[in-house]
């Protein structure tokens, strides 16, 4: 039920961001109440896809043999990156082929638009899906044990530093992830078009056609390559000192692939790099978080304890740029 309901939200709020007033542009201007509503429906956009992601990976998780339990785990993961890669992709489409005006009066509403027809397809799929035998089992030992008191409610009564202790834990996690992601897909494009001096910049459309490319076959592809080699491994290395790795090598390392992106439109392929480097240091996290995640939780706790730490996480208000200033 909990992934039917995501993904119904999430197709509610796309219709609904596509046809909402704007603040001053256009016919339909209301003022300062469309940015409150804006902000809203973004708000339950981010839920909802925290609700999907966490329903999925743990769902699927439960359906594979120990084996690849660290690519299965990652496909929503990648396929999330995906997803924003398309998203990237529709923008850098309506930005080629319509002028600055008509993305600002209607063009936006588009690629809103079309989160519809993909959000009617998932439900119809999510209808399709039954609870795994695992997760079920768990529910009803619990509830015959427990006289049917929630396992969330029961686990802060009774176990409650334990659980204050991991619930940080995922949040810290999920707030870590969130905040890259965001830097590797949408800061960075601005930063080498927006950001850096205007004669190194790259235009709009070069840079959210090098961003496309880049989430497409090196974040979202590259973190499957790298956890079906974790695998094949036999998940030797722990996941948490994968994660702690390749955070730190992010924070010692982004300054100086900042700079070699600065470089701009001397070196087309220092920006390519810049980014590239970036998101290889952080595959092992996107690899490995997920499964992480769920290991540290009791099945009936999964879904409560690590969903709501990533819904908050991604529920970030996130609006295009050339919406910000004139819509």
């Amino acid at each position: 039920l909990s992934l039917q309901i995501s993904v119904v939200a999430m197709g509610v709020s796309a219709l609904v961001l596509s046809i909402l007033p704007t603040n001053n542009v256009g016919t339909y201007k209301i003022g300062p109440p469309a940015t409150i509503l804006i902000v809203i429906v973004r708000i339950v956009q981010g839920l909802s896809v925290g609700g999907e992601m966490v329903g999925s990976m743990l769902y699927m998780v439960e359906h594979v043999p120990e084996k690849w339990r660290c690519l299965v785990s990652c496909v929503p993961m990648a396929s999330a990156v995906g997803g924003t890669a398309t998203g990237y992709l529709v923008s850098a489409i309506i930005t080629a082929l319509l002028t600055e005006d008509q993305r600002v009066l209607w063009g936006w509403r588009v690629a809103f638009a079309l989160g519809v027809p993909a959000g009617a397809v998932g439900f119809m799929f999510r209808t399709c899906l039954s609870e795994s035998h695992s997760f079920s089992s768990a529910i009803k030992k619990f509830a015959a044990r427990h006289q049917n008191q929630h396992p969330f409610f029961f686990a802060l009564r009774n176990a409650h530093g334990a659980m204050a202790c991991l619930t940080l834990l995922s949040m810290l996690l999920c707030g870590y992830y969130a905040a890259t992601v965001w830097y590797l897909q949408a800061w960075l494009e601005a930063f080498y078009t927006s950001l850096i001096a205007e004669e190194f910049q790259l235009s709009e459309l070069q840079g959210r056609v090098l961003n496309t490319f880049l989430l497409y076959f090196a974040l979202a592809g590259g973190a499957l390559v790298t956890a079906f080699f974790i695998d094949l491994k036999g998940q030797n290395i722990a996941q948490h000192t994968l994660i702690g790795a390749s955070a730190s090598l992010l924070f010692i390392l982004s300054p100086v692939l900042l700079w070699l992106m600065s470089l701009g439109n001397r070196c087309y392929f220092c920006v390519a790099g810049g980014q590239l480097g970036n998101i290889v240091v952080f595959l092992p996290t996107t690899a490995t978080l997920a499964l992480f995640l769920v290991a540290q939780f009791p099945p009936q706790l999964q879904y409560t304890s690590i969903g709501k730490p990533l819904s908050i996480s991604l529920s970030q208000p996130k609006v295009r740029r050339w919406t910000d200033s004139d819509s």
